[in-house]
């Protein structure tokens, strides 16, 4: 076989164990992003449904009405900022629904875990975004989450709009900065939408594994390459290496 041929099937050799490389790793990585969309898309239809369950139960039991459970007469909360509002229904949800909610984030890719009504309304947050209105803004926009009204919100929005019985995803940027997967299942009471249970799915540990196979592929074909440049200097005669050496 002619050096020259040699040589074409190295470089050949070591393009496609790069491109081979990126494929696998790729692969791998939207492994991991399915198998997380799968988890949280069955915690939004498990905790739909636990939401479902318990606003019929609190009706049956005299706790609420069904008008009130509908209620969307927002009455604003005095000296919030961002604005807070209270419903006929709110605190019996901070009583009953919150623990229910914050099961949820046990679940280390989870940020929050909320029921919205028809129109983006939060009735009660998970306890660590519930804290009590201080009239700081900055401190209330990231701790003082609850009992807002988030339907401006096209991650949220869309969610509320979507029909159907099965989950939808949507990539939600936050009042507070951070960029989040939205992914909501629909509320029924009565055999009518009440809103939507939202998972809120952290991005930073997936964008870690996403830097970290980066850097490996990364790793990987520079070590293919360097190996591959090391076996065609190996495949070159001696005396061109010579006649090589002389000339520099």
């Amino acid at each position: 076989m002619s050096l020259r041929r040699r040589i074409i099937m190295a470089i050949s050799f070591s393009v496609l164990s790069c491109l081979g490389s990126y494929l696998m790793l790729s692969k791998i990585f939207s492994n991991l992003e399915n198998q997380l969309y799968e988890r949280c898309r069955i915690e939004a239809l498990t905790g739909a449904r636990a939401m479902s369950d318990i606003i019929t139960f609190m009706v049956k039991h005299g706790m609420l009405t069904m008008e009130a459970a509908f209620d969307s007469n927002y009455r604003e909360i005095p000296g919030t900022n961002p604005k807070q509002y209270h419903t006929r229904y709110d605190a019996v949800f901070d009583r009953w629904i919150k623990d229910i909610q914050d099961q949820f984030l046990q679940d280390e890719d989870v940020e929050y875990a909320i029921l919205f009504d028809n129109n983006g309304y939060v009735p009660t947050h998970n306890s660590r975004y519930a804290a009590p209105p201080t009239g700081d803004y900055a401190h209330d926009l990231a701790h003082s989450r609850s009992k807002r009204i988030y339907s401006s919100f096209e991650g949220i929005n869309a969610i509320l709009k979507h029909r159907g019985d099965d989950v939808s995803r949507e990539l939600y940027v936050r009042d507070t900065g951070e960029t989040i997967w939205n992914i909501g299942a629909p509320v029924i009471v009565d055999g009518k939408r009440w809103g939507s249970f939202i998972i809120g799915v952290s991005l930073v540990r997936i964008k870690a594994i996403q830097n970290q196979m980066l850097v490996i592929i990364i790793i990987t074909m520079s070590v293919i390459l360097v190996t591959t440049n090391l076996i065609i200097f190996l495949m070159i005669p001696r005396h061109y290496v010579s006649q090589i050496a002389r000339g520099m």
